[in-house]
C-alpha cells in the first residue's frame, strides 16, 4: 500500500510555499507522491482571478522537473463547484488499496465541518494540517483525530503575489522561477493575467 498526498486550492497563482508544505509533507510521513488539484470553482471562496486552465498550466509548469509531483485536472474536467468528497471519492477509484493524505492549511481546517460530507471525508482520508507554531490543537475534534501536522512559519499568499502584480512590482523568489516567467509571456501575449481587476 503506498501514501499518497493530494493537495488541492484554487493555486492562483502557485507560490514557493505551496511547494515547501508539499516537499515536507512528502519527506515528513514518507509520501510516495503528491498530486496537486487546482479547483474549478472553490465552494467557500470568491471564484479565482486567472481561470481554470490558466492556473493549471502555472501548476504544470511549476512543477515540471520533479517526479514525485504530479498535477490532476479531474476537478475542471468534472466543472461546476468542486467539492473535495467527489475529488477523494474519484481519487479512490485510480488509488483502492492506497492510503490518501489531504494536504489543508489553518483556515481549511477551521473551517472544516462546513465542507460537503465532512464525515464522508474522513472515511476517506486522512489530514496534514500545516499549522504556525501557535496554532496547533484548535481544529474540530473529528478532523484532530484523522491528522497529522506541520508546523511551518510561512508568510507567503496568492493573495500578496497578485497585489505585488498588479502594482507592478516583483514576484521573484515569491513564485517558482517558471511560474514568474509564464506570467511574464502571459502579459507579453496580452493574456494581462493577474494585471486587472480586483485582488
Amino acid at each position: 500500500m503506498s501514501k499518497i498526498g493530494v493537495f488541492g486550492g484554487a493555486f492562483d497563482p502557485l507560490h514557493i510555499g505551496h511547494l515547501i508544505i508539499a516537499e515536507r509533507a512528502r519527506k515528513d510521513f514518507k509520501l510516495q507522491k503528491i498530486i496537486f488539484i487546482p479547483t474549478n470553482i472553490p465552494p467557500h471562496k470568491p471564484p479565482p482571478l486567472a481561470s481554470a486552465l490558466d492556473r493549471l498550466e502555472l501548476v504544470k509548469t511549476a512543477v515540471q522537473d520533479k517526479p514525485y509531483f504530479k498535477v490532476s485536472d479531474m476537478e475542471i474536467k468534472r466543472g461546476g463547484v468542486s467539492y473535495w468528497v467527489d475529488t477523494l471519492r474519484e481519487l479512490k477509484k485510480g488509488y483502492p488499496k492506497d492510503e490518501i493524505f489531504t494536504l489543508i492549511g489553518m483556515d481549511e481546517a477551521l473551517d472544516f465541518m462546513n465542507w460537503k460530507e465532512p464525515n464522508e471525508i474522513l472515511k476517506l482520508s486522512r489530514f496534514i494540517i500545516i499549522t504556525r507554531p501557535s496554532s496547533m490543537g484548535v481544529y474540530p475534534p473529528p478532523l484532530n483525530k484523522n491528522a497529522n501536522f506541520i508546523s511551518l512559519n510561512l508568510d507567503i499568499s496568492s493573495t500578496e503575489i497578485r497585489a505585488r502584480i498588479k502594482r507592478g512590482k516583483s514576484i521573484k523568489h515569491l513564485v517558482p522561477e517558471r511560474v514568474e516567467a509564464y506570467i511574464v509571456e502571459a502579459y507579453i501575449k496580452e493574456k494581462k493575467l493577474y494585471k486587472y481587476g480586483e485582488v
